[in-house]
């Protein structure tokens, strides 16, 4: 309580309310209890769209909270779409790139591209209103891939061949001092699937040091003679300072990473 001339004010305790949010556009609003006023705590939001072709993106329902907060944002209303993302190996008439997004009613065709390659199932797909297609989506099945593809610093384990049938794997390895990358999403395999070449393959990079490139840095090899040094990714080198040269701060022991190593320095 506090004095205000000469009396005694008593404080008062406001109930806890919801704001409400009546500004977003194509959205229905109702309250549960139905009821004029702040919007207390337990109270119910029940959310729609307004019209046809719209759908609603987030919670239906949501609930008012003690802590004055709802239980989740307020919904949205979008647009109904069917959404395709297409395999590498399929096609669609009039719709360039993989991912295709069309408004209900409207028809799309699709094809197959690849040696052997067939379409199994609907070849022609309509959007329906609730934004689902029509019939189940196609799928690209069967057919041969060509040669497998190139790698950068790396190159095939076997002899390759003109042609391979689905399933069936080639394994590489990379040049000399590159480090191949086994962690997802790379392996050291592509596989033929339904006509396409799957797989990521990378090779890492090896670090190179001149011997002009330590003098100009003022530095020298710790544990070896002066000469040029090759180092795989991941390996690590020890650097000194030059006679009368001291280190300007910069590490003197470098990782190689992917080609590249941060050369100390010493002045």
């Amino acid at each position: 309580m506090k004095c205000v001339s000469g009396t005694w004010e008593t404080p008062v305790c406001e109930e806890p309310t919801c704001p409400l949010d009546t500004t977003v556009e194509d959205l229905i609003m109702e309250r549960s209890p139905d009821i004029e006023g702040p919007v207390k705590p337990g109270h119910k939001l029940i959310f729609s769209c307004n019209r046809q072709g719209l759908k609603l993106k987030g919670q239906r329902e949501i609930t008012c909270q003690s802590n004055e907060e709802w239980s989740s944002p307020f919904p949205k209303c979008e647009e109904v779409m069917c959404v395709a993302n297409l395999t590498v190996n399929m096609r669609s008439d009039g719709h360039p790139g993989p991912e295709i997004s069309i408004r209900p009613g409207h028809t799309i065709i699709l094809s197959c591209v690849g040696r052997g390659v067939k379409l199994q199932g609907h070849s022609k797909i309509t959007c329906l209103s609730n934004g689902e297609w029509g019939n189940p989506f196609p799928k690209c099945v069967g057919g041969k891939c060509g040669p497998p593809p190139h790698v950068n610093f790396a190159d095939t384990i076997e002899m390759t061949k003109n042609e391979y049938n689905s399933g069936e794997k080639v394994e590489y390895s990379c040049f000399n001092m590159f480090t191949l990358v086994q962690r997802h999403p790379y392996s050291k395999y592509v596989t033929c699937e339904q006509g396409e070449w799957r797989g990521s393959i990378k090779c890492l990079k090896p670090c190179s040091v001149s011997v002009e490139e330590m003098d100009e840095r003022g530095i020298q090899l710790r544990w070896r003679g002066r000469e040029k040094i090759f180092l795989p990714h991941g390996d690590r080198i020890t650097f000194s300072c030059k006679r009368g040269k001291y280190s300007t701060g910069s590490d003197l022991i470098q990782t190689c990473n992917d080609g590249e190593m941060n050369l100390p320095l010493c002045e």
